[in-house]
């Protein structure tokens, strides 16, 4: 019986000791880098611009004639900005260096505007192999101008009389 007593009383062997671990030097790092990083991170901006699809290319329909209403539709080719109203081209703005004239095609735009009965509606018809962001700036010019609903299209080479 004094045997079992002594084993319990006396530690088995040195090797068994385990010292108690010092995790304050990782805590101090942990206390550090998580402000740092979430002061260093990049948060992502979202933005929506809304858009419809015409559902008959540049005509809207008047209730009381029953016939169709024209809109305001702008043409956006590698080389010119067009207005045409209908079959009939009010305007056509030249490329200069890679870059639209958007100060020009916002005054000329807010101008044709003002002569047209749909006021708050524009389709802008965008030729093949024209960048995103060309478009995305025209239709922003389009809504400044005052343009509410502003739908996007596809224009073939013959989608404007005259060009």
């Amino acid at each position: 019986m004094k045997a079992i007593s002594d084993a319990i009383i006396r530690s088995p062997s040195d090797a068994a000791d385990i010292p108690d671990l010092d995790v304050t030097p990782i805590m101090n790092m942990f206390i550090i880098l998580i402000p740092f990083l979430v002061s260093m991170a990049v948060f992502t901006h979202l933005s929506i611009l809304e858009f419809t699809l015409p559902s008959n290319a540049g005509i809207g329909l008047d209730d009381s004639a029953g016939k169709p209403e024209l809109k305001l539709t702008i043409v956006v080719a590698d080389d010119h900005l067009a207005i045409t109203h209908g079959e009939n081209m009010l305007d056509s703005i030249p490329v200069t260096n890679h870059n639209y004239d958007l100060i020009t095609f916002r005054n000329r735009l807010s101008y044709f505007r003002q002569n047209v009965s749909i006021r708050n509606e524009a389709v802008v018809a965008v030729r093949d192999n024209i960048k995103f962001k060309h478009v995305v700036h025209i239709m922003d010019e389009c809504r400044s101008v005052g343009f509410v609903n502003i739908g996007l299209s596809n224009a073939t080479s013959n989608a404007e009389s005259g060009v």
